[in-house]
């Protein structure tokens, strides 16, 4: 009778593991082999909304490798950017890369496109999220602009200045939808830095003056004799 009820309890235990749901794989970001300008990366996930920090300490485009994003659902991405390249952005440009499925797929590819992705589109399962309500929007950088319905998915913050130095946030939605194939794709991120102004001639000196006096005197010495 006790062999019987071990025997029960061990089938019961059995059955109830069978039931349980498997968990998904945790998300994973992390700095791209194909990043130029991102120092330092750490990200923090709450329900649907991943807070990325990042420093980037360098020039050139940004890339960050996301992979396991749970599919069929909008994020909210919270952004936290420390300037410390050495020059002032007076923008921020932000395009989702999935992996290439052959060699057609590379041709006529923008040169920040690295060669086994190509940018994405409409139909690939990855996107900023556009037929959500999430918002697009940066403490720092006034305009927002997208293009997204088409041939890649695009955004673009303007309209401000991330001084060198400072920190500045920005916001915008991620969905993958359940019939991505990549393992993972990338976030490729590319400033604008303003322009340097033309350097002002330095004033001449007392000194200076004094030698092209004289210069001219002697010219005007030598002339009229």
């Amino acid at each position: 009778m006790r062999t019987q009820t071990l025997l029960g309890g061990m089938t019961a235990l059995f059955l109830a593991g069978l039931l349980v749901p498997t968990t998904a794989s945790a998300l994973n970001i992390e700095l791209s082999p194909h990043n130029q300008g991102i120092g330092e990366l750490s990200y923090e996930q709450s329900d649907s909304t991943i807070t990325i920090r990042e420093t980037w300490e360098g020039e050139g485009p940004g890339a960050l490798e996301i992979s396991d994003l749970e599919g069929d659902r909008d994020y909210t991405i919270i952004k936290e950017i420390t300037n410390d390249s050495g020059s002032d952005w007076d923008s921020l440009a932000s395009e989702i890369l999935v992996p290439a499925g052959d060699e057609s797929e590379t041709e006529d590819q923008p040169s920040h496109v690295p060669e086994e992705f190509r940018q994405s589109h409409d139909i690939d399962g990855v996107s900023f999220a556009q037929r959500s309500d999430l918002p697009r929007s940066s403490d720092t950088f006034g305009t927002t602009e997208a293009d997204e319905f088409g041939e890649r998915d695009f955004l673009e913050y303007m309209d401000g200045i991330l001084a060198d130095e400072e920190t500045a946030m920005v916001r915008f939605g991620l969905r993958e939808n359940g019939y991505f194939q990549g393992d993972s794709f990338l976030l490729s991120q590319i400033p604008g830095e303003t322009s340097a102004p033309a350097p002002i001639p330095a004033p001449a000196t007392p000194a200076l003056l004094g030698l092209g006096l004289l210069g001219l005197a002697w010219l005007r010495t030598r002339h009229e004799a």
